[in-house]
C-alpha cells in the first residue's frame, strides 16, 4: 500500500497483516476522495475516525492539510499509524488518539475541524453512524464551512441526520462514499 497523490506519493505504508475487521480504502476511492478535495484541503484541520491505518489523513497531510488527529480503537492499527507517521517523518503534523469514535468525538469538543474523514467497518450499524453524526453536530467540532466524508457499504444506507444534508455520493463496486455538508436553518452552505 502506498501514498496515491500529493507530496508524498509513492511513499510505502505499513499494514497489519491478516487483521480481522481491518481493511484498506482502495486505491481509486482514496485517489477519487482527494481528486475531490484538492486544493480545499491545504492548510485545514483534519479529523479521521476508524483511522485503521491512517491511510486517509496521511493522503490528507499529503495534500497541504495543517494537521490530522487520527482516532483508533485497536491497538496493533494504533502502532501501524504511528509507524507509517514515523516512517513519512510528519510527526509535527499528527496526532494519534486511542478510543472508540463516539466517545472521542464527544471528548474533542474544543477543537474543530474542517474535514472529518470516516472509514467504519462495513457491517457498523447505521444506528451508530447516525449517533456520531449527531455527536458531532452537537459537539460543534466541524466548522460551518466544513466537510465531513464517510465511506461505507453499499448495501449500508447512510441515515439522514437532521442538520447534515449529503451533496455528493460516489459509487465504487460495494463502496460508497458520501461528502456531507451542514445546513444551516435550513440552508445547505
Amino acid at each position: 500500500m502506498r501514498v496515491i497523490s500529493g507530496y508524498l506519493k509513492g511513499r510505502r505504508l505499513f499494514f497489519p497483516e491478516k487483521k480481522k475487521g481491518l481493511r484498506a480504502t482502495k486505491d481509486v476511492v482514496r485517489e477519487a476522495i482527494f481528486d475531490s478535495l484538492r486544493g480545499w484541503v491545504v492548510n485545514k484541520r483534519v479529523l479521521e475516525i476508524f483511522a485503521g491505518t491512517g491511510a486517509l489523513g496521511i493522503e490528507a497531510i499529503s495534500h497541504g492539510a495543517k494537521e490530522v488527529v487520527f482516532v483508533e480503537e485497536d491497538r496493533e492499527a494504533i502502532r501501524c499509524i504511528k509507524r507509517n507517521i514515523e516512517n513519512l517523518n510528519i510527526e509535527k503534523s499528527c496526532t494519534v488518539k486511542k478510543g472508540k469514535a463516539e466517545q472521542s468525538i464527544e471528548e474533542l469538543n474544543n477543537e474543530k475541524f474542517d474535514l472529518i474523514i470516516a472509514d467504519p467497518p462495513y457491517d457498523y450499524p447505521s444506528g451508530k453512524i447516525a449517533q456520531i453524526l449527531k455527536n458531532i453536530l452537537d459537539m460543534n467540532i466541524l466548522d460551518n464551512q466544513g466537510i465531513i466524508v464517510i465511506e461505507h457499504n453499499r448495501r449500508n444506507l447512510l441515515p439522514e441526520v437532521d442538520g447534515f444534508t449529503v451533496y455528493k455520493e460516489k459509487f465504487y463496486g460495494k463502496s460508497v462514499v458520501s461528502f456531507i455538508k451542514v445546513k444551516k436553518q435550513g440552508v445547505e452552505i
